[in-house]
C-alpha cells in the first residue's frame, strides 16, 4: 500500500515486539515492512507524516480507507458484499483493494499523493465512505494504523491477504467528486445551468466549514510560532489551547479528539499536565462527542470576528497580514474587495470576447435584477454577492439613468 513516491514518514506498530512503534522514511519503509511478513500483528499508516502520526503532522494522503469489522458470528464475505452493494447504489467507484484481516476487511481507494491541505475534504470523503459501507467510524481518522498485508492476525492465526480489484491510483479531486453527494449535485447543477446557456455562480472560495476551521487552526499555529519558542507562556496557555482544541474538533473524529488534544498540549503547552490540558478542553471534547452522538451540531462555532476579538492582543499588524482566517474586519473587507476586483476583471475580459449588443443586453439584465433585489429590501453588498459582481457595479446599476 506504500506510495511509490513516498517522501516523508509512515508509522508502523508492532505490539508483539519489544519496540512497538517505528517511524519509517522512504529509504527503509519497504524493506522493513517486507521483513515483517509472516510476523504477528503488524500495522502501518497508509498516510505520510512529519515524523510522528498526528493530524497536525500530516504530510500527504495516499489512500482513502474503511475498516469493516466482523463481530462474533458475522460472515466476513457477506459484510463485504453488502458494503460493495452500498457503493454501487451510491455510484461510488470500487476500491482498488480489499484486505481481509482475519476479523474483518479493509477497503482501500489508492490515490495519487495528495498534500495535507486536503485534510478537510479527505475527512469528508472518509465520513461518507463510512456511512455508505457501514464501517467503523474511526476509519475517518487520518492517523489510523491498519494491518499489513502478509502479516498474521495474532488473535486467530490467519494471514492478512489482499484481493486486487483495480490497479490504477485515483486522482483525489476526481474521486472526491464521485464520493461526496453535495459535490456531485453541484456538478449536475452546473451542467444543467450550462445547458440552459446561463453562467453558473462563481465559487466564492470560502470552502466548507471544515476548510475554514483548518485555516483557523493553521493561523493559531502561526500565532504560537510568532510569540513563543518552547511553549506558550503562562497567562496565555489555557486560551490558546482552548481555541486550538476547538479548531481541531471541527476536522478530527470525536473518538480521536482527546488524544490529539493531549498530543497538541505536549507540543505547545508542555508545562501543563495531561490532566490540566484535558480540564481546559473538557467542554470541547464533550460537545464533539455530543455532536457525533445526537447528530446535531453542538461544537463551538465562533464567528471570525469573535475569534479575532478574543485573540487580537496577540495579532500585531505584521502578523495579521500572514494570517488567512483570524484577521481584523478591515483586512477581511480589504481582501474581499480585492477578490471581487479580480473576479470583476476576469468577467470583464470574458465579456470582451462577445459582441457589443450581447454585452449590453447582459448588463441590462443585471441592472434590472439589481433593481428588483433592491426593491425586495436587500443591501448593496448582498446584491453584489448574489449577482457575482462588485459593490461598485451594483451601485452603478442602481443610480437613476439621466
Amino acid at each position: 500500500m506504500l506510495h511509490v513516491e513516498q517522501r516523508k514518514t509512515v508509522v508502523a506498530f508492532t505490539p508483539q515486539q519489544s519496540r512497538q512503534w517505528h517511524t519509517l522514511n522512504a529509504e527503509v519503509a519497504r524493506d522493513r515492512l517486507a521483513a515483517w511478513v509472516d510476523q504477528p500483528d503488524v500495522y502501518v499508516t497508509p498516510n505520510e507524516f512529519y515524523q510522528w502520526r498526528r493530524i497536525a503532522n500530516t504530510a500527504a494522503f495516499n489512500a482513502l480507507y474503511v475498516d469493516i469489522d466482523a463481530h462474533s458470528g458475522q460472515d466476513i464475505a457477506a459484510l463485504v458484499e453488502t458494503a460493495l452493494d452500498g457503493l454501487v447504489r451510491a455510484k461510488i467507484p470500487e476500491p482498488n483493494t480489499i484486505v481481509y484481516t482475519g476479523r474483518g476487511a479493509h477497503f482501500y481507494w489508492l490515490i495519487k499523493r495528495t498534500p495535507s491541505m486536503a485534510l478537510p475534504r479527505w475527512q469528508a470523503c472518509q465520513r461518507e465512505l463510512v456511512r455508505v459501507t457501514g464501517a467503523d467510524r474511526m476509519s475517518a481518522d487520518a492517523t489510523r494504523v491498519l494491518r499489513v498485508i502478509g502479516s498474521i492476525n495474532g488473535h486467530n492465526g490467519q494471514k492478512v491477504r489482499a484481493e486486487l480489484l483495480t490497479p490504477a491510483r485515483y486522482e483525489f479531486d476526481w474521486l472526491a467528486e464521485q464520493i461526496l453527494p453535495l459535490t456531485r449535485a453541484e456538478v449536475r447543477d452546473i451542467r444543467a445551468v450550462r445547458a440552459n446557456a446561463k453562467k453558473p455562480r462563481p465559487n466564492t472560495g470560502q470552502g466548507t466549514i471544515y476548510d475554514v476551521w483548518y485555516l483557523r487552526y493553521q493561523d493559531l499555529h502561526k500565532i504560537v510560532d510568532y510569540h513563543w519558542f518552547g511553549g506558550v507562556a503562562e497567562g496565555n496557555r489555557d486560551r490558546i489551547l482552548f481555541h486550538m482544541a476547538n479548531a481541531l474538533s471541527w476536522f478530527t473524529v470525536s473518538e480521536a479528539l482527546e488524544s490529539e488534544i493531549v498530543a497538541l498540549a505536549r507540543q505547545i503547552t508542555p508545562t501543563l499536565t495531561e490532566q490540566e490540558a484535558r480540564g481546559y478542553c473538557s467542554s470541547i471534547i464533550r460537545r464533539a462527542r455530543d455532536t457525533q452522538r445526537h447528530g446535531r451540531e453542538e461544537r463551538y462555532a465562533y464567528k471570525r470576528s469573535t475569534l479575532y476579538d478574543r485573540l487580537a492582543d496577540l495579532i500585531p499588524d505584521e502578523l495579521a497580514v500572514q494570517l488567512r482566517a483570524i484577521i481584523p474586519e478591515s483586512l477581511h473587507i480589504e481582501r474581499r474587495r480585492e477578490s471581487w476586483r479580480k473576479a470583476d476583471e476576469k468577467r470583464r475580459r470574458t465579456a470582451g470576447s462577445v459582441g457589443r449588443d450581447e454585452y449590453l443586453a447582459q448588463a441590462d439584465d443585471k441592472r434590472q435584477r439589481a433593481i428588483q433585489l433592491r426593491q425586495e429590501g436587500k443591501t448593496v453588498r448582498a446584491i453584489a454577492a448574489e449577482l457575482g459582481i462588485s459593490v461598485g457595479a451594483v451601485s452603478g446599476y442602481l443610480k437613476p439613468r439621466s
